[in-house]
This record gives structure tokens, C-alpha cells and sequence, in this order.
């Protein structure tokens, strides 16, 4: 039987390996003050289905929405990723302004996994699917498919990924309905109709305009997209950028100062605005220099129906889920999501946070400080850089109180 651990880790890809980063960045920059970090570095059993680390970025087929450096910022001197970060920002490819996630996952990504295999060793489970875990007074245990107890720990961190459900209004369009990630992912045409009807996006998200951009400027879809109607449904919101107030000023962006500007970093928009080639696109499309593309206002789906129906293709745009195993606690199954500030989870039917069960990742989206963004922003931050700067720190914070109240007589 597995011995029992501080930490486990279910998932290695972008946030998953982010929490790796975050703890080796906190006993890097502090060694003699970083005892419970080194604790749970020490520890620390990562759980990742995939043959290998670092998750799916390498075959995203669109560029960075950030720029090439700000991908790495999370990784501090030190560390046993420092070289890896070193090499990436010294090689040419990375000193252009867009570089596409298929060549940071090859210079980065698979880099940076290969430098978390070799620090963990036997500690990194690859090819290993947590199909169950258990949750009860002793903490938390891990199963496989088969049933088989992987693992036991006082805490336990999901970094599962996640899905792409259909809106209720869109179920009966399966046959025809994709997800704006998997597109994102797509290497083939296969299973699209080619019979010249509309392609329509819901949602106006970074990830909409994304899937527009490459229906309209990847090579593999010029036939199939050529000479079709592409169709961008919105609900009435207004759509943000991401841009200095100079930028906003001098395209008539309009935002408030107060609530919707970074008070680090200056930007407005910095968190909810849509980024570089997404952000590029939706201008052209709005002052007319991009015809091909049409962005129709709507207050409810229902109403689009003859249009939906006519479509040869429905991407949706629209968010994400959490991709869990099954959780049991106490012996009944639970729903667990709705993370707090500091990535704590909750029993949604309970609606009580699981003490040392924690989220990060697509499908959690734990809302950053406003140190972090705009005070506006109700979103969650996903990426290389936020993870282990803005919401890995966070959950280690809560963990090395969890540790402390522990130890206390």
C-alpha cells in the first residue's frame, strides 16, 4: 500500500507544471525561510495520464496572445528551470512579437518537461489516469481505473485540464458543433461540409476571434473557408482589448479609468481583453478592412435557429469546464468546483470548501487580486506566466498554513 504524503498532484500540463515551478521559485529565492515549500517539494507525487508532461500547447495551431517573453516570467533564477527559460529567450525565433504556441511548445514546453522529469524521477507518475478519488477524515486517496490505490495525501491539487460542452440550445447540432479548443487543435478537415453554408462562432471571446483568425489565414482551411459566409454571434456586451490607455484613446476604445486599467502594469484591459492576432482581427473587422467576417449582436441563441440549421460548422466559443475524475467524499459522490480566491474547492452541493482540496487550470477560474488586473475583471487567469506568478503562490500560501496548523501541539 502507497505510504501516505503531504501533496499530491493530479495533471502535468500547463498548470500542473506551473505549481512544480512556483514551489522551486519559492526555495530558489529563500532557502533558509522556505521549509514547508521545500516540505512539499520534497514530497510532492504528480499523477499525469498523458506518456509525458507539459499538456497540448505544442499542437495548438495559432500564435502566442502574449508576448514570446512573457510566457517564461514565472520561472525564476536558480531553479532547475532556469536554463531552460535562458535558452528559450536567447533563441532567434523568440524575439519576434508573435511566435506560434506550436514553437514554444517545441522550444519551451517539451524543454521544461523533460527538466520536470528529470528533477522528480520516480515521483512523476506518467501514464497513469486517476479515474476516482477518495475524500475522508484521513485526507485524500487516489484510484486508476482499475481500482487500484495509486496514492494517499494530507492534500491534493487538480490540474485536470479541461472540456468543451454544447449549450443546451446546441445539442441537436452535434454533428456540426466543435469546440473552440479542439478547433484550435484541428490538423485535418475531416468530417467538415463542403457545401459553401455559413460557419458560425459563438461567443467573442479571445478564443472566437482565434478560430476566426485561423478559418481566415491557416493554409488548411483557405478552400473550405473560401467564399463562405463566417459569422461571429455576440450577446450585447461590449467587446474589450487589451491595449495602453493611448491605444484605446486612438481607436476609440472606450473604458473606465477607474475600474478597468491595470494598476501594475498600466493596460487596460489586461486581463479581459482580446490579445494580437485576436485583437488585430476584431479591429479589421470593425472599421471594414476585413469584409469577410460578421460580428451579429444578439440577446438570446434561441433566435438564431433558421441560421444554426443553415450551417455547415458551429464553434463554440464560450468557456470551459472542469475535467475531473470522480470524486467521493465520505462516501457519497460530490460535484466539486467553484474555487476561492486562494484555489480552495468547494462541495457544490454542500456548499462547504473541501479543507486541503485545491483547483488551478481551464475549468477553475479562480478570479485574480486587483493588484493583478483590472478590478472589473470576473474572470479566471489561464497561462504559463499567471499560474505560477499570480495563483500557484496563492494555493502554496494556503497549503503552508494548512502544514502549520497541523504541527501546532
Amino acid at each position: 500500500m502507497p505510504a501516505g504524503c503531504p501533496l499530491q498532484l493530479i495533471g502535468a500540463g500547463p498548470a500542473g507544471m506551473s505549481l512544480l515551478l512556483a514551489l522551486c521559485n519559492r526555495v530558489a529565492a529563500s532557502p533558509a525561510n522556505a521549509a514547508s515549500e521545500r516540505e512539499l517539494l520534497d514530497s510532492l507525487q504528480v499523477y499525469e495520464a498523458a506518456p509525458r508532461p507539459g499538456g497540448k500547447m505544442a499542437a495548438y495551431r495559432v500564435n502566442a496572445n502574449t508576448s514570446s517573453h512573457d510566457v517564461i516570467q514565472g520561472i525564476a533564477d536558480g531553479t532547475p528551470f532556469a536554463a531552460v527559460r535562458d535558452a528559450y529567450v536567447s533563441h532567434p525565433l523568440t524575439q519576434n512579437e508573435l511566435i506560434p504556441l506550436g514553437e514554444i511548445g517545441r522550444l519551451m514546453v517539451e524543454p521544461l518537461a523533460q527538466a520536470m522529469i528529470d528533477f522528480l524521477g520516480p515521483r512523476l507518475h506518467c501514464g497513469v489516469e486517476v479515474a476516482r478519488i477518495e475524500i475522508d477524515g484521513q485526507g485524500f486517496a487516489s484510484f486508476d481505473p482499475d481500482g487500484k490505490l495509486l496514492q494517499r495525501s494530507d492534500a491534493l491539487v487538480l490540474c485536470c485540464g479541461a472540456r468543451e460542452l454544447p449549450l443546451p440550445e446546441l445539442t441537436e447540432f452535434q454533428d456540426r458543433w466543435q469546440g473552440s479548443g479542439s478547433f484550435l487543435l484541428r490538423d485535418d478537415l475531416g468530417g467538415l461540409e463542403d457545401n459553401g453554408a455559413p460557419i458560425v462562432i459563438i461567443g467573442a471571446s479571445h478564443s472566437a476571434f482565434s478560430c476566426a483568425w485561423r478559418l481566415l489565414y491557416d493554409p488548411l482551411f483557405s478552400d473550405f473557408a473560401r467564399g463562405r459566409d463566417i459569422i461571429v454571434l455576440k450577446r450585447r456586451e461590449r467587446i474589450k482589448l487589451r491595449c495602453t490607455p493611448e491605444f484605446a484613446a486612438a481607436h476609440g476604445i472606450e473604458y473606465d479609468p477607474q475600474k478597468d486599467v491595470c494598476p501594475v502594469s498600466g493596460l487596460v484591459f489586461r486581463n479581459a481583453g482580446l490579445r494580437k492576432d485576436a485583437k488585430q482581427l476584431y479591429l479589421d473587422i470593425r472599421d471594414g478592412r476585413e469584409k469577410r467576417v460578421r460580428i451579429v449582436q444578439m440577446d438570446a441563441l434561441a433566435e438564431q435557429r433558421e441560421l444554426l440549421e443553415r450551417a455547415a460548422l458551429i464553434l463554440q466559443a464560450t468557456g470551459f469546464a472542469s475535467n475531473l475524475p470522480r470524486i467521493e467524499r465520505d462516501g457519497r459522490s460530490v460535484e466539486i468546483g467553484n474555487p476561492g480566491q486562494d484555489g480552495e474547492l468547494h462541495d457544490l452541493e454542500a456548499d462547504e470548501i473541501v479543507p486541503g482540496l485545491y483547483g488551478m487550470g481551464l475549468g477553475f477560474n479562480i478570479v485574480p487580486e486587483d493588484a493583478l488586473g483590472e478590478a472589473s475583471f470576473r474572470g479566471g487567469l489561464h497561462g504559463f506566466q499567471s499560474y505560477p506568478l499570480a495563483i500557484a503562490p496563492r494555493i502554496i500560501e494556503s497549503l503552508k498554513a494548512r502544514i502549520a496548523a497541523e504541527k501546532m501541539p
